[in-house]
This record gives structure tokens, C-alpha cells and sequence, in this order.
């Protein structure tokens, strides 16, 4: 009897549900916002299941005052009822997002419908123009798709810090740190990943080169297996230099992978905020320009620390940039929250403490293997 009771409790439930047939329906892959003569401008690519064309996607704009008002006029212009649960990426564009865009995120987030590991992303061109390339592009089947596996891959490959909608959320809602996301661009009509946009709260105030996220991610997130590109003076490391086989070039390029790394940050100075910062990096040195003696341990040892000088000037460079422009990417402001007391912080005096900031970096690199030598 009891079974007999459940069995009618699922079916009657079960009908309760709303059925939606696949073929009914238009799979939001990615969206796009811009702003357009003081409206939103809203563009999203979708997916229409057809078992006779596979690879049938398609675009569509409309013009609103909000995020919601935008769907409704997509939705009126599609064949398809138009569902958000295959989303992998929000685009904004960067002269809507330099106004702020924490209403459109926060209306994505309590979409219950979208995902919170769905990408967001900055476009330096209208996000329309980049949906729109991805689009006609013959390599690329679907613009959802291709721009979520682009970003996907460099995360992966730890080049980039996880752009998702759950990580921006978290660090807008943070009272001391602010959240940074990718850079989008063209180059030779490709999609590319040009830089970081730097967010003061919900509005981007500036960017850093993608070769200088390196140093936002050595401090954020631990690196497994990173890699990296050091550019040094050939006079810091001449005398182990064996053969000098550019001698019209004054640099010396190394490459380095395999890259592990242990950060500790601590506040020393609460008057004049500054921060102790320590860094610990183990690598492989993969390739370098120069016919370099690395076979003698104090040649080793000489370009350890010349590499890990050349890591502490660029590291307060890309600090002092983003302090400049009122981004605080790493979160410097929870460090000071933590030791000032949380009743005692106050996010708009923290503001104004952090164009004071000061940063006391130590890198100690350590060369476990040369590549060429093992």
C-alpha cells in the first residue's frame, strides 16, 4: 500500500513540472551587453536543436532599459522560447562596464536558471562586434562555446584567474578587495585575450598587459604548473654567459615552466599601510637565448637571483599600477581588515589609505632543473 502511495505522490508531482521539448527550444550559449543612445543593448547566440543541421546557431540584439526588458524583445524575436541553462559566458563591453554593471550581473545571478561557474569577460571592442566575429568565423561552430573553451584553457593552463559569475559575485561582495576579469579583444581576426580589466567595485577603471596577470595570479592563486617569460639584463649574468650568440641583443630571454609557488602576505604598518610580501617560487628553466653555464651551481645560483629581482620590480610595478587606479585586485584591504578589526574598517576610509600603501617584496626563486642538463 505504501508503495502504491509513493508511486502516485511521483507521478502526481511529476506533472507539475513544466515539459520543455528540446526542439522547442533556443540554448543561450553566450550574451553580450553594450550601451547604445543611453539604452542597453543586449546580443546572445543560441543553439537550435535540429537533427538535419548540427551546428545550427544563431544571433540575435535588441535594444531595452534593463537586463530583463532585453530578453523579452529576444524572446519576440526568436522561433525558439529562449532558456539560459547552457550559458558558459557574459560579454560586457568596456564602455558599459566603466559605468558599472552589478545590476546586469546581479540580475544573472539570480537567474536560477544560470549557472554560477558560467565566464564573465570585458570586450574592448562593443561586445556586439565580438559576438558577431565569433559568429561569421568559419573555425568556429558556435560563439558560446569557442569563447568559454578559450578562457577555459588558460585558466587551465595557469595563465589566468577563473573569471566565473560565483568568483566575481564573491570579491564585489568582499568589503576589501575588488574583482579583475579578462580582457577581450581582435588581432588579425582573431579573439584574443589582450589583457585584465582592474574593477574599482562594479566599474572597470583600467587594465594590466595579460604578461603581467602572471603577477596578479603569483599572488591570488598558488601556481601547479605555471610558466612564464623573463626578460633580464645579458650585464647581470654575463660573466656565466659561455658564448656570446647575440651579441647585437642586450637581453637575455628565459623561459620557465613547471612553476609551483607559496605566497605569504602580512600587514607590518597600520599608520602608513604596508604590506610584507613573500614569495617563494620553484621552476624549471625550459629555454634560454644564451649559451648560459648551467652546469656550475653558482651560475645557477647567480640567475635564481637574478630572475627573482627582475620578479620583485615587476611584481610592485603591476601594485603600484593598480593602486594608482583605485583597483585593489589582491585584496590588500582584507589583510588591513583583519588587523585593524572588522568593526573598525570602513571601505571608503580604506580608499584612502590605499593610495598610501606601501610593498615590501622578497622573491626567492629556486631552479630545480635546467631542461638541458638532466
Amino acid at each position: 500500500m505504501k508503495t502504491m502511495i509513493w508511486i502516485c505522490l511521483i507521478l502526481l508531482l511529476s506533472g507539475c513540472v513544466t515539459q520543455k521539448q528540446l526542439e522547442e527550444l533556443g540554448l543561450v550559449t553566450a550574451v553580450g551587453y553594450d550601451n547604445e543612445d543611453g539604452m542597453l543593448k543586449g546580443s546572445i547566440i543560441y543553439y537550435e536543436f535540429d537533427p538535419l543541421h548540427p551546428n545550427n546557431t544563431k544571433m540575435v540584439t535588441s535594444l531595452a532599459h534593463t537586463s530583463k526588458g532585453v530578453r523579452q524583445k529576444e524572446n519576440l524575436a526568436s522561433s525558439r522560447r529562449l532558456v539560459s541553462g547552457q550559458l558558459r559566458v557574459a560579454i560586457y563591453g568596456e564602455e558599459l562596464a566603466k559605468g558599472g554593471i552589478i545590476s546586469i550581473i546581479d540580475t544573472l545571478s539570480r537567474d536560477s536558471e544560470v549557472g554560477t561557474m558560467s565566464y564573465l569577460a570585458v570586450s574592448k571592442p562593443q561586445a556586439y562586434d565580438l559576438l558577431q566575429l565569433s559568429q561569421e568565423s568559419e573555425d568556429v561552430t558556435n560563439a558560446g562555446t569557442f569563447l568559454y573553451d578559450l578562457i577555459t584553457q588558460n585558466v587551465e593552463a595557469d595563465s589566468l584567474l577563473s573569471p566565473t559569475l560565483h568568483e566575481f559575485m564573491q570579491c564585489y561582495y568582499s568589503e576589501g578587495r575588488d574583482p579583475v576579469l579578462p580582457l577581450l579583444n581582435f588581432k588579425d581576426g582573431t579573439i584574443i585575450i589582450e589583457g585584465i580589466s582592474l574593477f574599482q567595485e562594479d566599474k572597470v577603471v583600467g587594465q594590466i598587459d595579460s604578461s603581467d596577470s602572471f603577477y596578479l595570479k603569483l599572488l591570488l592563486d598558488p601556481f601547479e604548473a605555471g610558466s612564464t617569460e623573463i626578460i633580464l639584463p645579458k650585464e647581470k649574468v654575463k660573466e656565466f654567459i659561455l658564448t656570446n650568440n647575440n651579441k647585437q641583443k642586450e637581453s637575455v630571454y628565459i623561459s620557465l615552466d613547471h612553476l609551483r609557488s607559496d605566497t605569504d602576505i602580512k600587514l607590518q604598518e597600520k599608520q602608513t599601510p604596508t604590506f610584507s610580501i613573500k614569495i617563494k617560487v620553484k621552476t624549471r628553466m625550459q629555454e634560454i637565448s644564451e649559451n648560459y653555464d648551467l652546469g656550475n651551481p653558482v651560475a645557477i645560483k647567480k640567475m635564481e637571483e637574478a630572475i627573482g629581482k627582475d620578479m620583485e620590480q615587476h611584481l610592485i610595478q603591476v601594485l603600484n599600477k593598480s593602486k594608482e587606479m583605485g583597483a585593489d585586485p589582491i585584496g590588500f584591504g582584507n589583510y588591513y581588515r583583519a588587523e585593524v578589526g572588522y568593526d573598525s574598517f570602513s571601505k571608503e576610509e580604506w580608499k584612502e589609505h590605499y593610495q598610501n600603501a606601501e610593498f615590501k617584496v622578497k622573491i626567492d626563486v629556486e631552479i630545480l632543473r635546467t631542461g638541458v642538463m638532466d
